[in-house]
């Protein structure tokens, strides 16, 4: 008897320190946006300065915004780039219709490009401009991208077919 009155303790306290273990687990933000240099390897950031990068006007891919993606399901992680550079008034990959968004996974010799497109990253409040989904195509999961349009919010739904993201649906949400 006094030996399960022991017991009984313990394992309350075991489970209220797995509780407060959860609790206290670190997680990621809604959609996981952190500086490059925080999250790609340093490869990676050559091959994105080689892929989008002009040396007559020197930027820090580090200093961009990336979001390493990986869902249950998927083969490899998907390194989303936000090319804004934050504190800079000029941004070199932004221009009328958007700014640069790039999607890269690791390759055998380094990194493959599988997203390259210009989104426009104002959204209206409560919406991602980028959301992965659990849908997993060839590897990959599928994104769906958030843009403002004249007759309201565009939700592109992008899957990858192997090489690279393309567009598979495009839904409009009116009186958004």
């Amino acid at each position: 008897m006094k030996r399960v009155l022991r017991v009984k303790p313990l394992l309350i306290c075991l489970v209220m320190l797995v509780a407060l273990a959860i609790w206290l687990w670190p997680r990621s933000s809604q959609t996981g946006w952190r500086l490059a240099q925080e999250v790609a390897p340093l490869p990676l950031l050559s091959q994105m300065m080689q892929d989008n990068l002009s040396p007559t006007f020197p930027v820090d891919p580090g200093q961009m915004q990336m979001w390493k993606v990986q869902v249950a399901g998927q083969r490899q992680p998907l390194y989303l780039v936000d090319s804004r550079v934050e504190g800079i008034e000029i941004q070199p990959l932004c221009g009328a219709i958007g700014c640069a968004f790039f999607g890269y996974i690791p390759q055998d010799t380094g990194f493959q490009r599988v997203l390259a497109t210009y989104l426009n990253p104002h959204v209206p409040p409560g919406r991602s401009l980028i959301e992965p989904t659990t849908t997993v195509e060839h590897g990959l999961p599928r994104l769906v991208v958030n843009q403002l349009g004249a007759e309201g919010l565009q939700q592109y739904a992008l899957g990858f077919n192997g090489q690279v993201y393309e567009i598979q649906q495009i839904d409009t949400l009116a009186g958004l």
